[in-house]
């Protein structure tokens, strides 16, 4: 289940407080006093001409933006095997869409550890601790990361629970629209992995993933852009992608409420930095061979029933599964928009991806 942010504050207040995890970063500002010498007389002597006040130096200049996407990190140290095959998953699916990569915290990484071993103990699964629990250190991921001394500016917390291991639980995550949104953001820039192989009666080998940007640096604290490649667009599943499962899995909530979500197929997803809005005129999916339009539903910040999905990202959800062994063929046209701008840039992308056999 995703906890991610989103830019409306009223929203975020009415309907996302516990979902959400936003802190704004302070800053502290130094007022530098300048001391004048007391001049004297007496004596009929000549009075010392005051030394020139020492320049005061000129502050560093603030981060004009992002920094470029991440194509290296440090290599991970202190992980078990399940910790390094999600972290390294995670990067290689965030490489391949066109992202920067995403560096290890060990702050984060205790946060997310605690966690899971506190769902294990507590026997639920869920972001939220209760306080006077076993093993509570925060209520909410913001809370726990910064119990552990890490300070996130926005950014997200997702969980999964599985018996085949953590990185298949990432592939399980940026399969379903919400933990999507969350994993391909373009913006965090560091992450935190917790996983137990304890398991609960219903909690089953938890992974926990914060994902992030840092509130105490003020260069990385801007977060990081995509890839120059993708011209700031990022689609999934890839272009030309095979072996995408053909349903959507046990994402939670349900974005088509009135539907089950065990029935839905893989959604197709299209997004661009949290700078800008995308707005949809036209979302398709058609299979490649027969032209059959797939009937679907968009889902887009406006119209999410848990507003969970953020301005930058719009989805097309099949409402059935897809065929096994199929090409399908995605089209999307609408615009962009920059937050304090109103003139609409076109948008337009087409990609196609091949289900896998169940």
């Amino acid at each position: 289940m995703p906890s991610s942010t989103v830019p409306d504050p009223a929203r975020d207040a009415a309907v996302r407080a516990r979902a959400l995890g936003t802190l704004s970063g302070l800053a502290a500002a130094v007022a530098l006093l300048a001391v004048l010498p007391a001049c004297g007389g007496g004596g009929g002597g000549d009075v010392p001409a005051a030394a020139p006040p020492a320049p005061v130096p000129s502050p560093a200049p603030a981060p004009a933006g992002p920094i470029a996407a991440q194509m290296t990190v440090p290599t991970p140290v202190g992980y078990d095997a399940e910790r390094l095959a999600a972290f390294d998953r995670l990067n290689e699916i965030r490489l391949s869409a066109g992202l920067g990569m995403l560096a290890q915290s060990t702050r984060m990484d205790q946060a997310a550890q605690a966690h899971a071993e506190w769902m294990v103990a507590n026997d639920s699964f869920t972001h939220d601790e209760q306080p006077g629990t076993p093993g509570f250190t925060g209520a909410d991921w913001a809370k726990r990361d910064q119990s552990f001394g890490y300070v996130p500016v926005e950014g997200a917390e997702v969980l999964s629970t599985t018996s085949v291991g953590a990185a298949a639980g990432v592939d399980g995550l940026v399969n379903a629209v919400y933990h999507r949104a969350a994993l391909l953001a373009f913006e965090p820039d560091d992450v935190g992995i917790g996983w137990t192989a304890g398991s609960a009666a219903n909690v089953t080998m938890p992974l926990v993933i914060d994902l992030t940007r840092p509130g105490t640096d003020a260069t990385r604290g801007m977060g990081q852009m995509a890839q120059a490649s993708i011209h700031g667009v990022s689609v999934w599943p890839l272009d030309g992608a095979e072996g995408v499962p053909v349903r959507m899995g046990q994402e939670g909530p349900d974005p088509v409420p009135v539907q089950d979500v065990s029935t839905l197929g893989t959604p197709a997803s299209i997004m661009i930095d949290e700078s800008r809005t995308i707005l949809a005129q036209s979302f398709v999916m058609r299979n490649h061979v027969t032209g059959v339009v797939v009937a679907t539903q968009t889902l887009t910040y406006g119209n999410d029933p848990n507003f969970l999905v953020p301005h930058s990202f719009i989805a097309l959800v099949p409402l059935a599964p897809l065929a096994p062994a199929t090409r399908y063929d995605v089209a999307f046209s609408g615009s962009t928009t920059d937050f304090g701008s109103t003139t609409q840039v076109p948008l337009a992308r087409t990609w196609s991806f091949t289900t896998g056999t169940p």
